[in-house]
């Protein structure tokens, strides 16, 4: 019976001894597969494609033989992956297991690719005490691969281990891909490569080494996340030649809170290109105030360094009501800017010069600003001379449109950017809100006393509707409170209740047509809040329809109208103080009627001279001003005569 075994002689040349029954010993050499290019790959645990025991799990150390195998058409050996064998050796590991290095044992792989092929996976770990070093072969490039768009790859560099390529690291671009060096605490980790391509996520730790002898690229896909630990510690990337940015930076402050002043420099390169797409950070806990700032700063040797630091930024202040825009520094150390710029995607900025304060137009901090062209979408400026010195709040005109954009759009989409050239940064600043004009129908919840709620449209366009709800997971409706369109006869069309109307749901549906709410248009639904959770939520259906739109709903108490003519008190005159002044007929008077008295004609006058104020049109079919049924005016002291809804019974 033959035996085959396998001898590491000189060069580790792999050659079969072969021991024939007869005694002779023949040497033969393993051909042109010997001396070319080969795939070695870390083997699936429990298989049977060698003779020899396979590893017990599917994790196993990278330094021994028999976890490697030469694959499909090979000549089933066993061998860790060495460049100098033929052309190089590829080290390829896809079976989703781990390959662990505890050692350094002197064997370079020529290349190694992790889980590059569709659905496969496979996981590098250089532990503490690990060494390995990936060379250039004649036909390996000496590289890292790590995952693909399909499969999946990770690279772990724990404590004390080392890993360096004579050639490129190169990740793809599957989010599920992943570089980690270093760890919270423990001694150094190093990664080291020719150059770094980064497609997905890396995460360094501030007791990683990371470099390249050349560039680095960070893709639009990227994800570089920078662990912090403490006042000037954390991870950084060292670039032998240009970084290029892109993607994400994501600051990870690891049991530590920063403060203003506080910076860390997390990436040098020689110089820089391009910029990242966005910087976040996972609990800061900074103030409304402050945010990370990236700049670029010589640190000698025609070498940049990237740092990140809190700073104290500009405030841009918008009142949703009135549409003023100011910038302010709340804080207390020095600003400087050289330009600065206010966005909108929604378009919710004025086009209107006149509405517009420019820092050129004010003399505001100089006299060499520049205007930009305005828009819907922006407004901004720019300083031909040095940074100015920022002051006090500035205020910068009626520039904000609350209404503007397509009807239910977000209102808070605001931009604010400035730039300083001391240092080339560009600078987030902070936009805040006051004030709750919303671009939408609008159910205003009073949550203190009897708990009215007002269907109004607080946009500028007009709407109409043939349906809506009221929901409430925690049962916080009061049918008894609720004053239904259907009960108030607030239009001339039918609308009628549902029938399972409850804690949990308030709705109605117009049978004949819809109700027109036009801008500034309102109705008191009554009481239907009993003050539990502030849990409800408001759908309406818009004519014409067949999908519901999400209105918005706000808990604040709605102040009455003083304004003649406003006989509900909700804040406008429209069509719903004429269904008052019509239901009220020879009462002893109505709110807001300038003492008239008794409720009759006068009154129906004074509404009308009203109507539509004070900038508001009334929540009816089109605009005009409805008249008064002739019998209707002639029953004004008749008032017993007139036909009115039951009163709903308490449920």
């Amino acid at each position: 019976m033959a035996i085959r075994t396998y001898l590491n002689i000189s060069a580790r040349i792999r050659s079969i001894l072969l021991v024939a029954g007869s005694g002779v010993v023949v040497l033969l050499g393993l051909g042109s597969n010997a001396w070319g290019q080969t795939d070695y790959y870390f083997r699936d645990p429990g298989s049977n494609i060698s003779p020899l025991p396979a590893p017990a799990g599917p994790d196993g150390d990278w330094n021994i033989d028999d976890n490697w195998w030469d694959g499909p058409g090979g000549l089933n050996l066993n061998f860790i992956p060495d460049f100098s064998q033929g052309a190089g050796e590829r080290a390829i590991i896809e079976n989703g297991g781990t390959a662990f290095v505890n050692a350094d044992n002197g064997i370079s792989p020529g290349r190694i690719i992790l889980g590059s092929a569709g659905g496969t996976s496979g996981r590098l770990e250089v532990q503490s005490g690990g060494v390995l070093n990936v060379m250039q072969g004649s036909s390996t490039n000496g590289g890292i691969t790590v995952g693909s768009t399909s499969g999946v790859g990770m690279v772990d560099v724990l404590p004390g281990g080392t890993l360096a390529a004579t050639g490129p690291i190169a990740q793809g671009n599957n989010s599920a891909n992943r570089i980690t060096v270093g760890a919270a605490s423990g001694a150094a980790a190093t990664l080291t490569g020719d150059s770094a391509t980064i497609r997905s996520r890396l995460q360094i730790f501030p007791n990683a080494a990371v470099s390249t002898t050349g560039t680095v690229t960070f893709t639009g896909s990227s994800n570089y996340e920078v662990e912090i630990t403490g006042v000037g510690s954390s991870g950084k990337f060292s670039a032998g030649s240009s970084a290029t940015l892109g993607g994400n930076l994501t600051l990870n402050f690891d049991g530590f809170s920063p403060s203003a002043g506080s910076s860390w420099t997390f990436l040098e390169a020689t110089t820089f290109l391009g910029n990242f797409a966005s910087v976040t950070s996972n609990n800061a806990n900074l103030a409304f105030n402050e945010a990370i700032i990236v700049s670029q700063a010589p640190i000698g040797g025609g070498r940049v360094a990237m740092n990140a630091s809190v700073s104290e930024v500009l405030v841009l202040q918008v009142d949703r009501n009135t549409g003023a825009v100011a910038m302010t520094h709340p804080g207390s150390t020095a600003i400087q800017l050289d330009g600065y710029f206010i966005g909108s995607n929604g378009g919710l900025l004025s086009a209107n010069p006149a509405a517009w304060t420019s820092l050129k137009e004010g003399g505001q901090l100089g006299s060499d600003w520049i205007e930009q062209a305005q828009t819907v979408n922006n407004i901004g400026e720019l300083k031909i001379g040095a940074d100015a010195n920022f002051g006090s709040a500035i205020p910068l005109g009626n520039v904000y449109n609350a209404l503007g954009g397509a009807f239910g759009s977000d209102a808070d989409d605001l931009q604010f950017r400035y730039r300083r050239a001391s240092d080339g940064a560009e600078i987030p600043g902070i936009v805040q809100y006051t004030g709750t004009k919303v671009n939408n129908l609008l159910l205003q919840v009073d949550p203190t006393g009897a708990g009215d709620a007002y269907l109004r449209n607080t946009s500028a366009t007009t709407v109409q509707i043939d349906a809506y709800e009221i929901l409430s997971a925690g049962g916080s409706l009061s049918t008894s409170g609720w004053n239904s369109l259907d009960e108030q006869n607030a239009t001339d069309d039918v609308w009628l209740e549902v029938l399972d109307n409850g804690p949990n749901q308030l709705a109605e549906v117009d049978t004949e047509g819809f109700v027109t709410l036009a801008p500034g248009a309102s109705y008191n639904l009554g009481a239907l809040f009993t003050g539990g959770v502030k849990d409800l939520r408001f759908n309406f259906l818009m004519m014409g329809q067949d999908a519901a739109t999400t209105g918005a709903v706000i808990y604040e108490a709605f102040t009455p109208s003083s304004t003649p003519g406003d006989f509900n008190e909700d804040g406008f005159v429209d069509a719903a103080d004429y269904t008052t002044w019509r239901d009220n007929l020879g009462a002893a008077s109505l709110p807001n009627d300038n003492g008239l008295g008794v409720v009759g004609t006068d009154h129906y006058n004074l509404w009308k001279s009203q109507f539509g104020q004070p900038s508001v049109a009334g929540a009816v079919s089109g605009s005009e001003v409805p008249e008064p049924a002739a019998w209707t005016l002639c029953a004004a002291a008749l008032c017993v005569l007139l036909r009115r809804r039951p009163a709903r019974s308490a449920s």
